[in-house]
């Protein structure tokens, strides 16, 4: 719990700020004039740096190490991806599903590429017979990002291992991935950048994972108390400088200029929104702010559970929720229409975890092993398990 000494502490607010990332990402899809909910999957990216990091640090010394952590990213990630590929798959037939050579990349994660080896964003949809009920496979570009990441960065923790060192990596791919997004900006075709080409690609969000991954080493070390005491104010003054970010890009209708597409938000904007995300992250860890109670409220963290499911499925199911009440224009009717979806989204979710989810998470103490390599510099620790911020 908050406050605890162990590194490997458990802070059920990291649901909440899950329940958060997620309920952004549901606005945009079914909302759509509010924009900024992109930023969710932003924070999805700092939070799993964060924990998955952390769960790399504590467990650097174990024999087993990176068996125990892809066997156990696997049981978390898989059961829930293939489920949903399954279901498409035997729903072919009787679609007629219009596959596009591009987008067998999305069942092998590499899916983020598809829009540009294609050059279309066209291939975030496999179309049907059915114009309304095209299969939304778009989003899933996020959990590439992160598997692709993750292919790499436990790779880098153990062969480091040094909490200093790590924090120097850290930094430094930092400040080179910002600068390296600057310099594509400027030089990269137009259109790439309007198809969300730094948004989607893993090298250009990487300082996001490891702006999480530098705040799970640092709360490891002397620097935690001060840490969690600066993270309101963090959060506070990195939301208003991307707010004024924003006003100074000119919002326009819609705010149109707060979108990952947009040229300011490809250089130096997605830095703003993960400055913004950690700050939310730490203000979760600490009692001595109004962010820990609001991250901690029981609904909000009951969705940061099922937030896997529920980004998976929340686009998907999108057109056969939003259809029905589709000729539907009062706002009365709107409101309702969309506690429905949000309901079904969320029934879906918690089905999902509890019938398909949970009897593989089960498997992860029977597929690994725990002892320990001790050195002169370390002692055994209990490593926290090894989840994301989305899965």
């Amino acid at each position: 719990m908050p406050g605890a000494s162990s590194v490997s502490a458990w802070y059920p607010g990291l649901d909440g700020v899950r329940g958060v990332a997620v309920g952004m990402v549901f606005t945009v899809h079914y909302l759509g004039k509010y924009p900024i909910g992109w930023m969710g999957v932003v924070v999805f990216f700092v939070l799993s740096g964060f924990l998955i990091t952390g769960g790399l640090y504590d467990s650097r010394n174990e024999l087993h190490r990176f068996r125990n952590f892809y066997i156990r990213r696997t049981l978390r990630i898989f059961p829930l991806f293939y489920f949903v590929w399954l279901c498409i798959a035997l729903a072919a037939p009787f679609l007629h599903e219009e596959w596009h050579p591009a987008q067998l990349l999305w069942p092998i994660y590499l899916g983020n590429y598809a829009r540009f080896l294609a050059n279309t964003p066209a291939v975030d949809h496999i179309y049907t017979h059915l114009s309304w009920l095209p299969i939304e496979i778009g989003h899933l570009w996020s959990l590439a990002v992160e598997e692709q990441f993750y292919l790499l960065w436990p790779l880098v923790v153990f062969m480091v291992s040094d909490r200093g060192k790590l924090i120097k990596v850290c930094l430094g791919v930092m400040v080179g991935v910002l600068l390296l997004r600057i310099a594509l900006v400027l030089s990269i075709p137009q259109n790439w950048v309007k198809m969300e080409f730094l948004y989607r690609m893993t090298f250009a969000q990487a300082d996001s994972f490891l702006c999480g991954g530098l705040l799970a080493l640092w709360i490891r070390g002397p620097e935690k108390r001060i840490l969690l005491r600066a993270g309101f104010y963090i959060f506070l003054v990195s939301l208003a400088v991307l707010g004024l970010a924003c006003w100074l890009n000119g919002p326009g209708p819609q705010f149109s200029a707060v979108v990952p597409a947009t040229p300011w938000m490809s250089a130096y904007g997605f830095t703003l929104v993960y400055l913004v995300a950690a700050g939310l992250l730490l203000s979760s860890l600490s009692r001595e702010n109004v962010l820990f109670r609001v991250m901690n409220f029981a609904p909000l963290r009951m969705l940061g559970k099922y937030s896997y499911g529920f980004y998976v499925y929340h686009v998907i199911l999108r057109p056969i929720l939003i259809e029905p009440w589709g000729k539907l224009h009062s706002h009365m009717a709107f409101r309702v229409s969309l506690g429905v979806e949000f309901l079904t989204v969320f029934a879906v979710s918690a089905a999902s975890f509890h019938l398909l989810e949970m009897p593989f998470l089960k498997l992860k103490s029977r597929f690994t092993v725990r002892h320990q390599e001790l050195d002169s510099d370390s002692l055994p620790r209990k490593p926290v398990m090894e989840t994301g911020g989305l899965t």
